[in-house]
């Protein structure tokens, strides 16, 4: 497995890379927008994202995702699925043109419905692009699919800016958004290759859906649980309380959007190719599950720990209630990212109806939670978040171990030396902070001293129980070069 794994864990280092990348791009680009545009451009712009973003869940319909997993396709089954996303791009442009002038009305803004019509014109645009993805994806070609994001961000930053200069206030926003989808699509269109042919059958679109319709309904139902606690903090807490939430579960969002997606995006891709070989998928499944839990639990476990002290010092006293719910969400992070694999190996062998349970089920679970806690103000709505992640964690693990066929004893063993590092990491980095509470050190120094006193401490662990692990993905990083296409796909179709 070795040649697979390079390309696999590699994969992961580019999107990573690239998610950050995209990140401080388009912070300096907001940056300076800012200081052109009003408050009021971007409250539009947002206006508008609500009801788009309703949209997008049904674009990420996963009909694509069947392009990588299906062990084999012709032309004909991905002409058939570049016309379905093609379809559904179009019918949601339709959806939008209809919907927008109600949203208008409702919002008492007519022109955030008008906003609504046009930025709905990416929704063709990423149909188009989505199958060159899914191609792209399927060669684990990860270099060439991490750089459609920066080329996209880069061109609609920079048509942003010219627009916002000539005075064209929120239709800057609004070409910002659409020209990264054209430049995005462009870009893979040119690495991808593909031209699709003007066929479409209906058996094989029967054969994309029943792999792409539970996985959109999944997608549904993980947008509920992402939503319904801000709703609810909105409507019982005020709008004070959900801005401090807010915060709190941005910050702990960042080890699982910038760690945890790319390493699922990878791995779908990687495991698929391992589906008929039994073993060799639940060795790939642990060695992966090994490496995510190995970069991103000391990331959770650090975040719970200097909580207050960040939020102190990176936001400011106001923003201290913040921290405890910080902490509470990013518990729950360190038990979820445990099983942050699970959907990609699910998706990877098919069984998108066991993902759409587990994520009907979730539902079911978290809504309650949220509404109990909100008894307690954001605290409790972080604590139902903690609760219902423990009891899911279990029955996530069921459903996989029924496909993967792993057993919780292997599992420990994969993410063993991963917790004992955090354990012994919280142990020295609390002591640590005690011993420079009583030297009456500078509080930013203090933070910057717990970061690296932490990461020493947990490196130390890693190196003395997984020394060949690290030595490994160090080579690996070491590696990361441009290579031809052909040689990258042929050397992962070899294993």
């Amino acid at each position: 497995m070795p040649r697979l794994r390079t390309v696999a864990i590699q994969g992961m280092l580019w999107l990573g890379g690239q998610r950050i990348g995209v990140r401080i791009i388009d912070q300096l680009f907001t940056i300076v927008l800012v200081r052109l545009l009003a408050p009021r451009d971007f409250g539009l712009l947002a206006m508008a994202s609500v009801f788009s973003g309703i949209l997008t869940l049904f674009a990420l319909s996963g009909i694509t995702g069947a392009i990588v997993q299906r062990k084999e396709i012709d032309d004909e089954y991905i002409s058939t699925a570049f016309w379905a996303n093609f379809a559904t791009g179009c019918l949601l442009f339709c959806a939008a043109a209809v919907g927008s002038r109600f949203f208008g009305a409702f919002l008492r803004e007519p022109l955030a419905g008008t906003i609504v019509i046009v930025l709905s014109l990416r929704f063709v645009f990423d149909g188009i692009a989505s199958t060159q993805a899914a191609i792209i994806t399927r060669r684990l070609q990860y270099r060439a699919l991490s750089l459609r994001p920066l080329f996209g961000t880069l061109a609609g930053g920079i048509i942003g800016l010219v627009m916002a200069y000539r005075g064209m206030g929120v239709w800057a926003l609004v070409g910002q958004t659409l020209a990264a989808s054209v430049v995005g699509a462009i870009a893979l269109q040119v690495v991808g290759g593909f031209w699709p042919r003007f066929v479409f059958s209906r058996a094989k679109f029967k054969d994309i859906w029943s792999f792409g319709g539970p996985l959109m309904l999944a997608r549904l139902f993980g947008y509920a649980v992402r939503n319904t606690d801000n709703l609810l903090i909105g409507r019982f807490l005020g709008s004070a309380a959900l801005g401090t939430y807010a915060l709190a579960y941005a910050v702990f969002l960042l080890p699982i959007v910038d760690i945890g997606f790319p390493m699922s995006q990878v791995m779908f891709a990687t495991l698929a190719r391992m589906q008929d070989d039994a073993d060799r998928l639940k060795r790939g499944f642990l060695l992966a599950t090994r490496y995510i839990t190995m970069i991103a639990l000391p990331m959770m476990v650090g975040l719970s720990i200097v909580a207050p002290l960040m939020v102190d010092l990176v936001f400011g006293a106001k923003w201290q209630a913040a921290a405890p719910v910080m902490r509470l969400l990013a518990l729950g992070g360190f038990l979820q990212l445990m099983m942050a694999l699970g959907p990609s190996a699910l998706q990877a062998v098919g069984r998108t109806d066991l993902h759409m349970r587990w994520a009907f089920l979730s539902l079911v679970l978290y809504l309650p939670a949220f509404a109990i806690g909100l008894r307690w103000g954001i605290n409790g709505v972080a604590a139902g978040y903690l609760v219902a992640t423990a009891i899911l964690a279990p029955v996530q693990w069921g459903f996989v171990a029924r496909v993967m066929g792993v057993r919780v004893r292997e599992l420990w063993e994969a993410i063993n030396p991963s917790v004992v590092g955090c354990a012994v990491m919280t142990v020295v980095v609390l002591l640590a902070h005690v011993l420079l509470g009583d030297l009456h050190t500078p509080r930013v120094v203090v933070l910057v001293a717990l970061v690296l006193i932490g990461a020493g401490a947990y490196g130390a662990v890693m190196w003395t129980m997984q020394r060949q692990a690290v030595l490994r993905l160090v080579r690996m990083v070491g590696e990361l070069r441009p290579a031809p296409a052909r040689s990258r796909l042929r050397k992962a179709e070899e294993v």
